[in-house]
């Protein structure tokens, strides 16, 4: 074919490009592609985008016609033009990019618009023009047509510095000219494409073309790496994230793969021009991409191909139209059809994919090994040209893995698009009496039924599952067969309702690529108490529902039983995730807080208890909505490590975490409360109770201040006792009572004892409070510290050891006394000190000033509290 004829195919290509375009946008976008060139050619007050008349106007052999002026008149009835001829064109050429395929309109799609100036036009003039375009930007914006625009010059074309190759690549096969110069491209066949610009060059020469309507956008000598690389990762993207399957997810493999000998979509556009293919439905880039698959590719994928091309051709060839909306698709992809040699039956099949959710998850199932693949060839690509992409690379096999790869409790979900609409068809659910799994089907089961479209051990498994893939809502009609007679069909109801109100069919991976890179967390938590297990009491039922309704449902009654005998529990992470869990057992409400913790919560999530304990739900209920928060808020103020305290069904228990470890242990039943939480751990581990083992919440309160590197002492005033706690450096608490001291000389006292520590136990801070006690709750007052007046006998004290029966030393003043820590004798000599120095003061004490261990070991300060205490009473004692 010669140069005069393919250049009159093109033209032909580029005017079918911009009909078809115009025939599928909605009017009023369809009416604004119409008028951008009018917009462009004239500098008129009444039409959008109007600057001011010194605005460089006027598009190289563009004439609107009658037909244009009466359009712009919809904008405007009062817009009136007379055509005439302008003596100078200072705009050669206005060129619109498609980025979406010509087969259909996407109101998503964002248009490039490109506008080719003359090198007569100066930089003050061409920001007036791109001022002029930003406005019919926001114009098209507020109309939703989204528009990106370039201003290109002749002098940048020429330089080669005006468009990248993607650009190029994209504009040759996507492209439409709407007004203005056409691309010297079109007359230069495949085989002279490694001579372009001599031939452009000669071209200019010859008068066989008008010169001044041609301009050259240069030749696609390569592929554009980076435009490569983003394609792809938006067609990654996009599938992961939303379902939208297109041709590139076939097509960019082979690009990436082959990418120094695989032929150019434009170069294969061209050859199909010049070997004289003049159907536009067959020169569209969406029909060039499946030839090009079906030649390269294998079977597997080639089938995977002509399914996504029809689909996304929209036409449903099983249904038979009187009038087709667009003849030349329907006709193109009939004539595919016929050559697959697919059947009525594969049509109807297809067609009615999108409403079966069984075909749709055999197809995106399918769909898994090609976008694996899609990626690995994406990510050895980039490390071949040195491209750094890792944080995109990462993105995209993060969303992979949520898709394809759910762990082990994680419920799959396919993406929205892929999920049937909302309506009220019948849904059915199964329990038979020789299996265990819940069915849900969307047809009735036989009894002998081993499978349906989801099945789970867990009611609540199948339920949620349901619920986020659109199968199950409150217009629904629901059949319930439960052969085990757990469940009814009305209390199923009642407890989906209760779920689909929690949004689960709402959820799906987020948009932002920030909310997918952070570590996954959980943001809510659905508990459900004994589904299928009510608790029996040793009480009668009378008994049970005569108790106080104060009582513990952990631990009940006098009896101090549990009332959760089980836990059904919905985890939803911050990757839109469900994530279903089961516990049984005296331990089912620890190892559920164990499996919260192991998610790390960075802050407290949202949770929601639904039980149906007859009289006791919402005391269960409850429980749970104070419980979880409290364990969250004390592992999110302390991660690296702590501990909190909470007896199950009378047995003490501990929940410890540390190294990013989670567990529970039993805590001796002979050990207190104070003795545990004096447990003089030589590592700072948080500390926390119950609610329930602290009932005026004065430990939680005072353990809210415990800090490393820090020593907490809260004052307390009790007739003529002070009884002052203390919160070390480790978090241990001991709780210690003086009388005949004010709460000053105590402090003092305290902080005189504490410094000669300080150093050896790097303690930052030793800080002093009063505590108060109110109908509101404890309060707690920071004290300044005070310089004591009172002076004492000073006592100095070493021991070996904190063993009760270590080597000690004790200088009372300018006395030595020595002996065993726990020796009688000892204190007997101290004793008798304290007798000969009280006089007439009967209740002269002796206090520590100051002890030390000499086994060269460091011990928390409240070890050295605990000694002091102890030894003081054995002085001080009658």
């Amino acid at each position: 074919m010669d140069r005069v004829e393919a250049y009159r195919l093109f033209q032909s290509l580029n005017y079918q490009r911009f009909q078809h375009l115009i025939e599928m946008a909605p009017a009023r976008q369809a009416l604004i592609f119409q008028l951008l060139p009018l917009f462009l050619h004239i500098n008129a007050k009444l039409l959008p985008g109007y600057i001011s008349d010194d605005v460089p106007a006027g598009l190289l052999d563009y004439r609107p016609s009658q037909d244009t002026i009466n359009k712009a008149q919809q904008l405007n009835r009062s817009f009136s033009h007379r055509v005439r001829a302008l003596r100078r064109y200072p705009l050669r050429g206005l060129y619109l990019i498609n980025p979406h395929h010509h087969y259909s309109y996407s109101d998503k799609t964002e248009f490039e618009l490109w506008v080719l100036c003359s090198d007569l036009v100066d930089i003050e003039q061409r920001h007036q023009l791109q001022l002029k375009l930003d406005a019919i930007t926001a114009w098209c914006e507020e109309n939703g047509l989204w528009l990106k625009t370039q201003l290109l010059t002749e002098k940048a074309l020429a330089d080669n510095t005006a468009l990248s190759e993607g650009q190029k690549e994209q504009f040759y096969t996507q492209g439409i000219v709407l007004a203005g110069a056409d691309p010297y491209w079109w007359l230069i066949s495949h085989e002279e494409a490694t001579d372009h610009q001599a031939i452009v060059d000669e071209f200019k020469t010859q008068a066989k073309f008008k010169q001044y309507n041609l301009v050259d956008f240069g030749p696609v000598k390569v592929v554009d790496q980076n435009a490569l690389f983003e394609t792809t990762y938006a067609v990654g993207k996009d599938v992961l994230l939303d379902g939208h399957v297109s041709l590139d997810l076939l097509y960019l493999p082979l690009l990436l793969e082959t990418v120094t000998s695989f032929p150019l979509l434009s170069s294969v556009l061209k050859q199909a021009i010049y070997r004289g293919e003049s159907r536009f439905s067959a020169l569209e880039n969406q029909a060039l991409k499946l030839s090009i698959i079906e030649s390269y590719a294998e079977e597997s994928l080639i089938n995977i191909a002509r399914e996504v091309f029809y689909k996304e051709s929209q036409e449903a060839l099983s249904v038979q139209l009187n009038q087709a909306q667009h003849p030349w698709r329907r006709e193109f992809v009939k004539q595919l059809t016929t050559l697959w040699g697919w059947s009525e039956i594969q049509l109807q099949t297809l067609d009615n994919r999108h409403s079966n959710i069984k075909q749709n998850q055999l197809w995106f199932t399918r769909l898994s090994p090609v976008i694996q693949s899609l990626l690995e060839k994406l990510e050895l690509y980039c490390k071949k040209h040195q491209l750094d992409t890792r944080h995109e690379i990462t993105y995209l096999k993060q969303l992979y893995r949520l898709r394809f790869q759910p762990q082990g409790n994680q419920i799959p979900s396919l993406p929205l698009s892929f999920r049937p609409e909302l309506n009220e068809s019948r849904l059915y659910l199964y329990r038979f009496k020789d299996q265990q799994d819940w069915l849900v089907s969307q047809v009735p089961l036989a009894d002998n039924a081993k499978s349906g479209l989801y099945q789970h051990s867990q009611l609540i498994d199948v339920l949620s599952w349901a619920i986020n893939h659109h199968l199950l809502a409150k217009t629904n009609w629901l059949s319930v067969t439960d052969q085990h007679q757990k469940y009814t069909t009305s209390s199923v109801i009642e407890l989906s309702h209760y779920i689909i109100n929690q949004g689960l069919g709402l959820l799906d991976i987020p948009k932002q690529q920030a909310d997918i890179t952070t570590t996954e967390t959980i943001v809510q938590v659905l508990v459900f108490p004994n589904l299928e297990q009510q608790p029996s009491n040793k009480l009668s039922q009378q008994g049970l529902q005569l108790a106080s309704k104060q009582n513990d449902p952990l631990n009940y009654s006098s009896f101090k039983e549990s009332l959760v005998l089980t836990i059904d529990c919905l985890f939803i992470s911050s990757h839109g995730q469900i994530y279903s869990t089961f516990y049984q057992g005296q331990t089912a409400v620890l190892e559920m807080l164990t499996s919260l913790l192991l998610w790390q919560p960075a802050a407290s999530p949202k949770v929601n208890s639904w039980c149906t304990t007859p009289g006791f739900e919402k005391s269960i209920n409850h429980r749970f909505e104070t419980l979880i928060p409290q364990v969250c808020q004390l592992y999110q103020t302390h991660p690296q490590r702590g501990k909190f305290l909470i007896n199950l069904a009378d047995r003490p228990y501990q929940l410890q975490w540390h190294d990013e470890q989670v567990e529970y242990v039993r805590r001796p039943m002979s050990q207190t409360i104070w003795q545990h939480l004096a447990d003089n751990t030589h590592t700072f581990t948080a500390q926390a109770l119950d609610s329930y083992l602290d009932k005026d919440q004065l430990l939680n309160t005072l353990l809210s201040y415990q800090t490393a590197e820090q020593v907490s002492i809260f004052l307390y005033l009790e007739k003529n006792t002070v009884v002052y706690y203390l919160i070390d450096e480790y978090a241990n608490l001991v709780r210690q009572q003086v009388q005949h001291l004010s709460e000053s000389t105590l402090m003092g006292h305290l902080q005189m004892f504490l410094s000669h520590i300080k150093a050896d136990n790097k303690l930052k801070h030793i800080r002093f409070y009063l505590l108060s006690h109110h109908q509101q709750g404890w309060k707690i007052n920071a004290i300044a510290r005070q310089n004591s007046t009172q002076t004492f006998l000073p006592v100095q004290v070493t021991m070996e050891s904190p063993a009760l029966d270590a080597a000690c030393t004790i200088m009372c003043g300018k006395k030595w006394f020595e002996g065993r820590a726990d020796d009688t004798s000892l204190f007997a000599q101290v004793h008798q000190l304290i007798h000969s120095l009280r006089q007439n003061n009967q209740t002269y004490p002796l206090y520590i000033n100051q002890l030390q261990f000499t086994d060269n070991h460091a011990y928390p300060t409240a070890i050295y509290i605990q000694q002091k205490n102890r030894l003081e009473q054995l002085f001080n004692q009658q």
